[in-house]
C-alpha cells in the first residue's frame, strides 16, 4: 500500500501542502491502476501526469523557498532536478505492469515521502525559526462581523507573531472573494483575526 499525505507532513504553507496532497494522489491513482486490467500505455499517462506535476510543485515550492530566503535553495533544486531525472529514467525504462507497480511504489514512498519529511521539512523548521505561525488557542466564538478597529479597518494576522495588519474594508472584501495579499515581511498570506 502506498502512503498518503498527512498533516504529520504539512509544511504549513496551504498552496504547498495541497500540491503535496495532490501528488499523492496521482501516484495513488497510477498505483491503484496497476491492481486493475490497465494498460502499459494508461499507467505511463499518470505517471507522466505526476512527472509533469511534480515539475510544476518543484517550481512552486523553489519560489517559496526563495520568498523566505531559504539558505540552502540551491542544495535543494539540485535535488528536484535529481528526483524529476529519475523519474523520466523510470518512466522510459519501463517493460511491464509489474515494473510499473514497483516503479511507482518507489517514486512515492522514496521520492515524494522521503523527500518531504527530510527535505521539505527543513524548509518548515527554517520558517518557523525565523518566522513562527501565532500559537493555537482555543477556538474564538464565530462572530457575525471581523473585528475592527477605530479606523474602521479589519484586523488581519500573518505569520509573524504578535503581528497586526489593519485593512480597509476594501481589501477585506477583495480577500474574502478570493484574493490574496501577503505580509511583506513573512511573505505568508494575511488572514482575518480570529
Amino acid at each position: 500500500m502506498l502512503p498518503t499525505w498527512t498533516k504529520d507532513i504539512s509544511v504549513h504553507n496551504d498552496r504547498i501542502d495541497a500540491q503535496h496532497k495532490k501528488l499523492f494522489e496521482i501516484a495513488g491513482r497510477a498505483y491503484m491502476m496497476t491492481e486493475k486490467k490497465s494498460s502499459k500505455e494508461e499507467v505511463i499517462g499518470v505517471l507522466r501526469e505526476l512527472l509533469e506535476y511534480t515539475k510544476e510543485h518543484f517550481k512552486d515550492e523553489e519560489e517559496y523557498m526563495q520568498s523566505i530566503s531559504f539558505p540552502r535553495l540551491e542544495a535543494h533544486r539540485a535535488i528536484h532536478q535529481g528526483i524529476i531525472k529519475d523519474m523520466v529514467g523510470a518512466v522510459t525504462r519501463v517493460q511491464n505492469l509489474n515494473d510499473l507497480k514497483d516503479e511507482i511504489a518507489k517514486i512515492a514512498k522514496n521520492w515524494l515521502l522521503v523527500h518531504i519529511i527530510q527535505e521539505d521539512m527543513q524548509i518548515e523548521k527554517f520558517r518557523r525559526n525565523t518566522c513562527p505561525l501565532p500559537q493555537k488557542q482555543a477556538e474564538p466564538e464565530i462572530e457575525e462581523q471581523p473585528s475592527k478597529t477605530a479606523d474602521n479597518k479589519i484586523e488581519y494576522i500573518c505569520g509573524c507573531p504578535n503581528k497586526i495588519h489593519y485593512v480597509p474594508v476594501d481589501v477585506d472584501k477583495k480577500i474574502r472573494a478570493g484574493g490574496v495579499f501577503n505580509c511583506k515581511a513573512c511573505k505568508q498570506a494575511i488572514q482575518p483575526k480570529p
